[in-house]
Formats: structure tokens, C-alpha cells, sequence
């Protein structure tokens, strides 16, 4: 009897270690405490392994780690704390690094506010979560670019995807954000070349923390200039056209200065994209401008040199 009690006192001990663990910093500096419901437990069995051995005279490590992160999605004001169960698994010889990581991600809403569950994989280098989001960045290797992949926390459906760096849409007391963002022939796992479409250069994409809104194809047209388009990502910035918006962060965000958390697809407008490329050795460059409105890209109004470039849906 004394050692059953014992081990209920030990599992208790633990309970409140775990429960202690998952407390959140909130923006004052002070710590609340995530209370899980009582009706809800969270049972797992999974281990984390080292498996070293030797393959034609080379050291290889195997390795397979299970962590978990307590994360917040939010819809609206409504704060959602999903518990993430993470397995990731990679295969390196010992002098090298390994960018290509098996991610396989479970998600479990915590709290009685809404049920949330689902599971997603993917290859990646290391992962974050901003914006709402997942995000997965496959490191490149020599001259590639990084590939970034956003997932949603709500369902974890991938929902952007590009090359190197995005570009922010931010709407005052609004969490989720809007992605702008460029996929060239250098990035990293070749997504251009897989496409296999004649002439295409990249693809634009623009989405949110919740869904892709449109992909836009860059294609180069014969030209003597066409050859010298590079292949990587181009400079990119965002525009404003008045002041209803403001550009920070060196043009890498723009801020809808009117519009509020009832705003509509309508009120999304006001700024450009533009990307600039250069080429030769004098370093030309031509520029391609597209404008948004109405919460998407506006080709009809876009400004580019026709000769080089073909742009479309």
C-alpha cells in the first residue's frame, strides 16, 4: 500500500512539473498559467534515438528527436493554445551537415475554447513559428537560395511558399498577416524546374496566415537581355502609393494605416510590389511594378518591360 501511494505521490510531483513548465510569458513579463482541462489528458510514448554506425568506411549518425512546443493561434482575440508534438528525424555522415530534416508534426488544442487537431510532415532545416504560422526553412546549399514553407496553425495546410526573404502586409490589431513573396530557379529543391514550363523564371505568390490568394507566373521572352536576367531573387520592396499606407523596415513591410480588424478584401490596396533586377557588368537594371488592390495582384495595372518579361496567371 505504502508503495502505491508513493508512485501516485511521484505522478503527481510530475503532473505539476509539467503543467508548471508550460507557463507562458505574457507581454509585462509576468507568467500565466495554462490550465488544462479537466477532462482531457495527453499520453505519449515516444523516444528519442542515436544510432551511429559505418557505411563504406564513412561515419554515419542517424538521429530521431521527439520535443514538444506550446504554441498560441489566435482567431481574432480568441487566443487557441495548441500543445505541437515534433518528431524529427535526420540522416548526417559526422564532418557534415545535414539540411534536409524529416519534420512530422501532431497538434492538440489544450484548453476548452475550440477543438483543434491535425498532423502535417515535411522536409526542412530548422522551424519557427510567426505570424500565425509555421515556418519551415530549408537551408540552400552552395548557390542555392533557402526555401521558406508557411503552414497554418489552424489546420496545418501549407499556405506560402518562397525563395530567400517575404515581404509583410500588417493591418493594425490584426495578428494574421499578408505574404508576398518570390520563388526563383536558385532555390533550394529546384520548385521552378519541377513545374516544367518553358521560359518560366519564378513564380510571385501572395497569401495569408490562412490560405494562398494567387501565384503569378514570370516568364522571360527570346530576347537579347532575356539571357541575362539572373536566376536568383531579385530585389524586392513594397511601394506605398499614398498615405494610407506606411513602409517600414526598408520597404520589407507596409501598414495599412486605414484599415482596422473589420476590414474587407476592399481596404487591402493602396501599395505596390516591386522587384528590380540587375544584370551586366555595368550593373543595368529593368524593374517589374505590380500594384494590389482589392486583395490581390492587380496585373492589369502592372509596369514592366514587355520585351523581356511575360507575366500571368
Amino acid at each position: 500500500m505504502k508503495s502505491k501511494t508513493l508512485v501516485s505521490v511521484l505522478l503527481l510531483y510530475i503532473l505539476f512539473l509539467l503543467l508548471h513548465s508550460c507557463r507562458e510569458k505574457t507581454g509585462n513579463g509576468k507568467t500565466s498559467d495554462i490550465k488544462v482541462s479537466k477532462d482531457q489528458t495527453y499520453n505519449d510514448t515516444s523516444t528519442s534515438f542515436v544510432k551511429v554506425y559505418d557505411e563504406n568506411g564513412r561515419l554515419c549518425i542517424q538521429q530521431s528527436n521527439t520535443y514538444y512546443e506550446l504554441v498560441d493561434l489566435y482567431e481574432g482575440n480568441n487566443k487557441i493554445p495548441l500543445l505541437l508534438k515534433i518528431n524529427k528525424v535526420e540522416i548526417c555522415v559526422a564532418d557534415s551537415l545535414n539540411k534536409h530534416k524529416v519534420y512530422h508534426i501532431t497538434a492538440n488544442s489544450v484548453m476548452d475554447t475550440k477543438n483543434v487537431h491535425w498532423e502535417t510532415e515535411f522536409v526542412a532545416t530548422e522551424l519557427q513559428f510567426k505570424d500565425n504560422t509555421m515556418l519551415a526553412i530549408h537551408e540552400g546549399v552552395e548557390n542555392e537560395e533557402d526555401y521558406l514553407k508557411r503552414f497554418s496553425l489552424r489546420d496545418g495546410v501549407e499556405v506560402f511558399s518562397c525563395s530567400y526573404g517575404n515581404l509583410k502586409v500588417a493591418i493594425p490589431n490584426v495578428r494574421d498577416k499578408r505574404f508576398i513573396g518570390y520563388t526563383s530557379k536558385a532555390t533550394a529543391t529546384k520548385p521552378i524546374q519541377e513545374r516544367k514550363e518553358e521560359n518560366l523564371l519564378a513564380v510571385l505568390k501572395y497569401g495569408t496566415s490562412e490560405k494562398l490568394i494567387s501565384t503569378v507566373k514570370v516568364k522571360l521572352k527570346r530576347s537579347a537581355l532575356a539571357a541575362k536576367i539572373p536566376d536568383y531573387t531579385p530585389e524586392m520592396q513594397l511601394v506605398a502609393s499614398n498615405n494610407n499606407t506606411s513602409v517600414i523596415e526598408d520597404g520589407k513591410t507596409v501598414i495599412l494605416l486605414k484599415a482596422d480588424e473589420k476590414f474587407s478584401a476592399a481596404d487591402v490596396k493602396d501599395f505596390s510590389v516591386q522587384l528590380t533586377f540587375y544584370f551586366g557588368f555595368d550593373n543595368e537594371s529593368t524593374v517589374i511594378t505590380i500594384p494590389v488592390v482589392n486583395d490581390d495582384f492587380d496585373l492589369t495595372r502592372a509596369v514592366y518591360d514587355k520585351d523581356i518579361f511575360e507575366i500571368s496567371r
